[in-house]
């Protein structure tokens, strides 16, 4: 395998999602040499969401299939609190985490519920 050796820098930022990318470029603006790392892939939207697949709202929301995390290939643990047991997640559920660059906000399927009275 080969080793590429890169220029230092100053800040690694892991997750290149909403919060991530936003870090990035405050931190770069403090005139900082960053980078921000991800592991998935770059969404090109004249490829990724050409005609006809650019109205597949299945295939990129409820079905989970392409931008988001799959957990047949690799386990994801979670707890409620430090003294319980950390178990496998084997469906998402409310958070999704995203596999491409931009992370989970990439698959936001544009669904704002209205609010209620009690909301506020």
């Amino acid at each position: 395998m080969a080793i590429t050796k890169l220029k230092p820098v100053d800040v690694v930022v892991v997750g290149a999602g909403v919060a991530g990318t936003i870090v990035c470029k405050e931190l770069a603006e403090t005139g900082l040499k960053v980078v921000g790392l991800e592991r998935g892939r770059m969404i090109d939207s004249q490829h990724d969401f050409a005609m006809p697949y650019a109205h597949d709202e299945l295939k990129y929301n409820p079905r989970n299939s392409d931008l988001l995390q799959d957990l047949s290939r690799e386990t994801l643990t979670f707890r409620n609190a430090m003294n319980e047991t950390a178990l496998p997640m084997r469906e998402i559920g409310a958070f999704k985490f995203g596999e491409c660059v931009g992370g989970g906000g990439v698959h936001w399927g544009g669904v704002s519920t209205r609010f209620l009275p009690w909301d506020f």
